[in-house]
């Protein structure tokens, strides 16, 4: 095993490592928790106390804390998540098109906004001191920087109520019955849904990415083999080319770390559209200490930030010429 595959198996091991802490967490902390999910139901009269009792067998919940951290540690590792208390349906079913939902918001969005923010931030790093430089950074930072929850209710104040020109809640209309995933995401009502959101969530994200580039042209313009082109001939253009395909690196790593994010979604986005993604749906089910779900939730975006991590580290080795596969400088 070369040095390098020492490093990505240790960086492997670690992530695993602190994904069995984050998960160990999540369950000691639900349990901490005053009340049980079962306690609305007593409140309303739905069920008596030794109803209560069968269920609470049936979930293993009468058990010592210990047995059902192992049966809780089981089922996280073989992915049999279980049936969720008070949906009364597996966990999966009911965690599948609301991740579904999240990925189809978030990753068009994260994708556009890489695309479009590094090309402008490589062009006004090659243009520095300009004024479409200086509005770029300053409106991008201003949007990074304000809470995305704001961002999304003064957009719906403006284009849903004072302009309605889009709806300002939910992914279709109340009266829509789309069967699949062909009927849903193909309409014209979902599009009709989708505009806000997703134009909130690829201006939050422009700012890392605009900046990203920018700094990163900055650095080469001034470098020697940016100097051996220009004596070339090669025109501006053909340079700013060059420059931005070697300030990739941050870029796409910083990319693969936030597409393993977009599983965990952008929760206040989600809450305040309405939009029945995963996030949402992990509010709710903490809220209701429905223990199974929130499980395998924090499991499965855990699981997405271990990937995303790995995926950077290829990138890095791959993109970074200064990187070999036996993990030592090139000459």
């Amino acid at each position: 095993m070369t040095k390098f595959q020492r490093f990505l198996a240790k960086r492997l091991a670690i992530s695993v490592l602190l994904t069995l802490v984050a998960v160990s967490v999540i369950f000691v902390v639900l349990r901490l928790l005053p009340g049980s999910p079962f306690e609305a139901l007593v409140t309303s009269g739905n069920l008596n106390q030794q109803q209560i009792n069968e269920i609470r067998s049936m979930y293993g919940l009468n058990q010592p804390l210990w047995q059902q951290y192992v049966s809780y540690m089981g089922s996280i590792l073989t992915f049999e998540f279980g049936y969720s208390i008070l949906r009364s349906q597996p966990v999966w079913s009911v965690l599948e098109p609301r991740l579904v939902n999240t990925l189809i918001l978030l990753v068009p969005a994260l994708v556009t906004t890489a695309v479009l923010s590094s090309s402008l931030g490589m062009y006004v790093g090659w243009n520095r001191g300009s004024f479409l430089e200086k509005f770029s950074i300053i409106s991008t930072t201003f949007l990074r920087s304000t809470p995305v929850f704001i961002t999304g209710i003064f957009f719906i104040i403006v284009f849903a109520y004072n302009l309605e020109l889009v709806p300002a809640f939910g992914m279709r209309s109340v009266t829509a019955s789309p069967e699949g995933y062909a009927e849903t995401f193909l309409s014209v009502d979902f599009a009709y849904h989708y505009v806000l959101p997703f134009t909130v969530a690829v201006l939050y994200y422009s700012g890392d990415f605009l900046l990203l580039a920018r700094n990163g042209v900055v650095e080469k313009r001034g470098s020697e083999f940016l100097k051996l082109h220009r004596a070339k001939g090669l025109s501006e253009m053909q340079q700013l080319a060059r420059a931005g395909r070697n300030s990739m690196l941050p870029i796409l790593t910083y990319f693969a770390l936030r597409l393993g994010m977009i599983f965990q979604g952008l929760i206040l986005l989600e809450v305040v559209f309405g939009w029945p993604g995963i996030g949402r749906e992990l509010v709710l089910a903490i809220q209701q200490q429905d223990y199974p779900l929130v499980q395998a939730a924090v499991f499965i975006m855990a699981l997405a930030v271990i990937i995303a991590n790995l995926a950077a580290d290829v990138l890095y080795a791959y993109f970074d010429p200064t990187v070999s596969t036996n993990g030592s400088g090139s000459a």
